[in-house]
């Protein structure tokens, strides 16, 4: 009976450890704001934009690491949160996830509507992915990724709406 009780507490720290962000910050963001167009990014919004999207990419690894799309509500919408979610789905039908350490973001801001509701970026992402069975590690890469992203605000928040992959420059 011990053994059991032993492994359902460790399944318990796996599932609360695997919820919490992982070590992604605004820190090991640059944003460059200096090609926004056609309106200037504020210096208030330029702070929430790095708050947010550092708190995006945590809350997308916390997701694909224990292959749970709810963590994705608070940060992505539309497409962006449907892409996600199918993702996330694909991985737990095969018995597989994804862990994603963040090397850091360089977030340039390419179009900021001139009514504030929408900020076009483009991301240069540097990623170590590790492809996981389980525990099992199958595969490693680190990765430099160039993301087309769609910001929108929402109550308090910015929230991503696109992160869409491109081919590389």
């Amino acid at each position: 009976m011990k053994p059991l009780l032993n492994s359902v507490f460790a399944a318990l720290l796996l599932i609360a450890f695997a919820a919490l962000p992982s070590s992604v910050s605004a820190a090991s963001l640059a944003l460059d704001v200096s090609s926004a167009a056609p309106r200037q990014v504020e210096d208030t919004t330029a702070s929430s934009i790095e708050r947010d999207y550092a708190h995006a990419w945590s809350a997308l690894s916390s997701a694909l690491q224990a292959n749970r799309a709810e963590l994705l509500d608070e940060n992505f919408t539309g497409a962006a949160r449907d892409h996600w979610q199918h993702a996330i789905d694909s991985q737990r039908q095969n018995g597989l996830s994804r862990r994603i350490v963040d090397r850091g973001h360089h977030l340039r801001v390419l179009f900021y509507s001139l009514d504030g509701s929408a900020l076009e970026a483009e991301d240069l992402a540097d990623l170590e992915i590790e492809y996981r069975d389980g525990e099992k590690v199958l595969s490693s890469e680190h990765v430099t990724l160039r993301y087309l992203v769609l910001l929108t605000p929402a109550e308090n928040s910015w929230k991503i709406r696109i992160l869409e992959e491109l081919p590389p420059a």
